[in-house]
């Protein structure tokens, strides 16, 4: 039998008739997980109570006790239908302002990333192009300013370094006199207070400035969109399905800006001015249809063809492409077809740049329109050619190449980014229209060509004579999973650095913003160690470049990196004591980017790392763990491409050159590494994937070497790498 316990503090009064004509009163006291019955027991011996009465006054208590339970239970249910009656009042009230315009004081909702990605994948022409000048004019607003403080800072510096020899001139001549010199440790302290000044007036002018670009930025998209769908709704009521190619972009630009300039009261910046300003005669390298203005404007564009001369131009001998022209291969390799090609060659008289200038500007299709009841086009029975493809297997990698840029005709923007703008039927694959084209302008500047990769993975910038490797692999036994996996000895400081060609920073820049709001995201894996933690945001520690990189330009989509990092750190915050809990190896943060050249996504792993040979890793590892949770979240958040430095080494640790690191344990460590992504490929695959509009689902994982490895060592993780994934 259970021994009853006291649930509550409790006091009984007992009146007991203990003789006949004689009666007690009692007053017994019970403490919570008392036993009852020794407590009862004890009572009756303290006050002598007869033992026959044990059973009456633990009856008596029991059923005080049971009423008093009843009691509060009773009161408990009042209060929970009480507070239960109030939350459903409140959420019926939530729901009725939610859904009541008149009621709703709810925030907008935010139409930045629609209203973008809509322009960027406009029809119209010329609208990415004005996104993406006036990027570019942000972009080079912050760097004068930082080019100035670099200047004003080393002017600063010399001017110390005078101030502190002269003093110590003045020592010398002060100590030769026997007199005592105090003034040197206070004329130090001036200049690092000055320079303390200096450096945080900077930051201050620079964070301004990039708030100022952002919110700017912010509101001519919006009203560049509005702009923008007043257009469509006027194509969609309209019969003529031609018409959203005689909409310019930079047209509607201009009634965008002109309205921000009613409301701003003319406050707007130079950089916005300047596209309206410079709207029929600007010409900046590096802009994606500038350029054809240019060649348009300068003579470069050749006298028109026989087909299409003025009467005085009747004597010049007409120009006929064939159909094996190299210039017509050329254009079909660009995407264009053979009569594109050849009506586009006729009317620039074999010239190929202008050529490709009328193709973009969709001024080939309108003359073939014309042209084609009274005019025979010349033919060939041969079969379109078919472009060069690098090959391919899911059995074998490709043989190891060493990448060397081929020299090419100089490339020039125009042939890259620009949308179908003069057939509105094509508008539905401007997607895949602009990313092909991206990655036809990465092949014209001699950087590698592979289909897979250019459909699946950013095209990342290589130098020369850089060791790179690149094969599919098929994953999976009744479902098949398809990844694309590429070695290269490259440092992360590479992947991010900034380019000093404006045309090729311009092409990354666009390709990153065509995939920004998609399915195809691209991110890295950054290494830090617990101590890099405290001084990281302020990029002070470890992966400066990163953060050099971030602070290049202005973040217009998300916050910007510093901020980011400081939602991380209040996360770490123990609120009764509000001291942050350390970092352990094992975690890792996520940052999101729009600024960085191909990057959206940054994962920040923290490894616990002192020495190669002190730090060796297993599958228990934290660090290998963090690396799974990585790549989890890469599957679950339609992450494309990722890269993932191979060893897991810090980057500033040159593993290859240090002769003291044996290459036994360099190949146990990446042999670690690839069996944990393998296997989180193998758990990738098993899971049942939701419908996308991508073609395939294929994920590219990219490894990086220290860009110290030689071709041999090249070779052996590369021989590793194979020899694992084609034991699949």
């Amino acid at each position: 039998m259970m021994k009853t316990k006291v649930i509550k503090n409790l006091s009984v009064d007992l009146h007991l008739t203990i003789s006949p004509g004689s009666s007690s009163s009692f007053t017994i006291h019970l403490e919570k997980e008392q036993v009852l019955l020794d407590a009862v027991r004890h009572f009756m011996n303290e006050k002598n109570i007869p033992c026959y009465l044990e059973i009456s006054i633990m009856s008596v208590i029991e059923s005080l006790m049971k009423e008093s339970w009843r009691i509060n239970l009773e009161k408990d249910a009042k209060i929970n239908d009480e507070s239960k009656a109030k939350q459903i009042q409140e959420e019926l009230v939530a729901k009725y302002k939610k859904h009541t315009v008149q009621f709703n004081d709810g925030p907008l909702e935010n139409l930045f990333p629609k209203a973008f990605h809509t322009l960027v994948h406009s029809p119209v022409p010329f609208m990415f192009d004005i996104l993406s000048q006036l990027e570019q004019d942000y972009k080079n607003s912050i760097k004068e300013i930082m080019l100035s403080h670099e200047k004003e800072k080393l002017e600063i510096d010399e001017r110390h370094q005078r101030e502190r020899d002269n003093h110590q001139k003045a020592v010398e001549s002060i100590v030769e006199s026997g007199s005592a010199d105090s003034g040197f440790d206070k004329l130090v302290q001036m200049q690092v207070e000055e320079s303390e000044f200096k450096q945080a007036t900077w930051e201050s002018e620079l964070v301004e400035m990039q708030r100022i670009q952002k919110q700017e930025y912010c509101d001519f998209v919006l009203k560049l969109y509005e702009a923008h769908q007043q257009c469509l709704a006027e194509q969609q009521s309209s019969t003529d399905t031609t018409c959203i190619s005689r909409f310019d972009g930079k047209e509607i630009a201009s009634v965008a800006i002109a309205d921000m300039k009613k409301k701003n009261k003319n406050q707007l910046s130079k950089e916005l001015l300047r596209l309206i300003q410079g709207n029929q005669t600007r010409s900046r390298p590096g802009s994606i249809s500038s350029m054809s203005e240019v060649m348009l404007s300068t003579g470069l564009m050749t006298p028109q063809s026989p087909v299409f001369a003025s009467p005085s131009d009747e004597k010049k001998s007409p120009f006929f492409a064939l159909e094996d022209d190299p210039a017509v291969l050329q254009i079909k390799e660009m995407g264009f077809s053979s009569e594109q090609a050849k009506v586009a060659l006729d009317m620039t008289s074999g010239k190929l740049e202008p050529a490709i200038s009328l193709l973009l500007d969709g001024k080939v299709d309108a003359q073939i329109a014309q042209r084609r009841p009274s005019v025979p086009i010349i033919s060939s029975t041969k079969e379109p050619s078919v472009p060069h493809r690098r090959s391919k297997s899911n059995s074998k990698p490709l043989v190891l190449s060493v990448l060397k840029p081929e020299k090419k005709s100089t490339w020039s923007p125009i042939s890259f980014l620009q949308q179908p703008k003069n057939n509105g039927t094509t508008t539905p694959n401007t997607m895949k229209k602009l990313g092909w084209l991206v990655g036809k302008a990465m092949e014209n500047f001699g950087l590698e060509d592979d289909e897979t990769l250019q459909r699946h993975g950013p095209v990342m910038q290589f130098d020369e004579h850089q060791l790179v490797e690149s094969f599919t692999i098929s994953l999976g036994n009744q479902v098949k999973s398809t990844h694309n996996l590429r070695l290269l000895a490259s440092d992360i400081d590479d992947l991010l650095k900034s380019s000093n060609d404006e045309a090729r920073d311009t092409a990354y820049r666009a390709q990153t913003a065509a995939s920004l709001y998609s399915q195809d995201l691209t991110a890295i894996v950054l290494l830090l160690t617990p101590k890099d933690w405290p001084k990281y945001k302020f990029g002070e520690s470890a992966n400066k470049a990163f953060f050099k990189r971030c602070k290049e330009s202005t973040e217009f989509h998300f916050d910007n990196v510093e901020t980011q990092f400081e939602a991380i750190e209040k996360d770490y915050l123990v609120p009764e004591v509000n001291e942050a809990i350390p970092v352990q190896a094992g975690d890792f943060f996520m940052t999101k980017h729009s600024n960085l050249p191909l990057i959206h996504v940054a994962f920040h792993l923290v490894i616990d790392f002192e020495s190669i040979t002190k730090s060796e890793l297993n599958c228990n590892s934290k660090v290998i763990i963090g690396l799974r949770n990585i790549l989890r979240t890469v599957s679950r958040f339609d992450i494309s491409c990722i890269s993932i430095p191979f060893l897991l080494i810090p980057a500033d640790i040159d593993c290859f050159s240090d002769p003291s690191i044996p290459e036994n344990i360099l190949y146990r460590r990446g042999e670690l590494v690839l069996n944990c992504i393998k296997g989180c490929m193998f758990e990738n695959s098993c899971v049942p994937k939701r419908k996308t509009d991508k073609e395939e689902e294929t994920k590219t994982v990219q490894f990086l070497l220290p860009k110290s490895a030689t071709e041999q060592q090249f070779h052996s993780h590369r021989q590793l790498l194979t020899d694992l994934f084609r034991a699949n």
